[in-house]
């Protein structure tokens, strides 16, 4: 059984990142700070194989929180997918996640057209910058990620934990083209459920692409906050999803209960999974 993370060991614990000295037969390991247009700051981790590219170029999975990513990451799991580029979006700093920066970056607006606004439950927290932050994925992000690396087009996956996994569902939704296939692990529906049916509902999906879906959670996350009596079974939201995006014939859906996981467990459980399915 994986172990337990609970929010509050979310919020601060620190990275070791032992994979970037780990020197792995498989890939080259990057990592550096890079500094948008807009002053904004992030921290890109790459992993890019030591094979020559495919004629079509590599295979490539994004993951959001890349600082607990690639904390996670291991030689082993390099090793099974050898052909993959795997890049980690994460922030400036030691910890593995960064809660105010994902706060804004991976949730939606409170409606369509609207924009950032505060929490007053959590006095600072600002929440609703998804659509500014997704130009930033598919545009000068994408950009410094991938550049010098023979990348698939075709092949680009998206993946992300918790309010990450909701920022991959967020952009299926609003930008179903920018990647060809989405991993969202454990996406914390219940922060947004309104905005994600009202996108769902408006969102479409290419007429010539069947696009790629990895949905895992835990059994033991059936509410993914803090609050309420201990969770009894799998999100039903993320349930239901399976099942509506299942029925389309645009998506082929592969969908995993991680048994005796919790919200926070999930991250680390789902980690092979989604690397063996963007690998495929």
């Amino acid at each position: 059984m994986m172990p337990t993370l609970t929010n509050a060991q979310m919020r601060v614990a620190d990275t070791t990142l032992a994979i970037l000295t780990a020197n792995p037969p498989s890939h080259h390991l990057e990592d550096r700070v890079v500094s948008l247009g807009n002053g904004r700051r992030f921290r890109i981790f790459r992993a890019i194989p030591k094979k020559r590219a495919p004629a079509a170029g590599y295979p490539v999975l994004t993951l959001l929180d890349g600082n607990a990513m690639f904390d996670d990451l291991t030689v082993g799991l390099l090793a099974a997918c050898p052909d993959l580029v795997v890049i980690g979006l994460g922030y400036d700093t030691p910890r593995k996640f960064a809660q105010d920066e994902r706060s804004l970056d991976y949730t939606p607006a409170k409606t369509l057209d609207g924009g950032p606004y505060a929490d007053p439950s959590r006095q600072g927290r600002i929440y609703g910058g998804a659509s500014a932050f997704l130009d930033m994925v598919i545009g000068e992000l994408r950009a410094a990620s991938e550049a010098g690396i023979d990348i698939d087009p075709r092949r680009r996956h998206l993946g992300g934990h918790s309010f990450g996994g909701l920022f991959a569902l967020y952009t299926l939704f609003r930008r179903p083209d920018a990647f060809a296939g989405y991993a969202p692990v454990s996406p914390s529906l219940w922060w947004a459920r309104q905005q994600m049916a009202q996108l769902e509902a408006k969102a479409v999906f290419p007429a010539d692409q069947r696009l790629k879906l990895f949905v895992a959670l835990g059994d033991k996350e059936q509410r993914s906050n803090d609050k309420g009596p201990p969770p009894t079974g799998p999100a039903p939201e993320t349930m239901e999803l399976i099942q509506r995006l299942s029925a389309r014939p645009q998506f082929s859906v592969s969908a995993m209960v991680l048994k005796d996981h919790v919200h926070g467990a999930t991250l680390l459980g789902a980690l092979p999974h989604m690397l063996a399915w963007a690998n495929g």
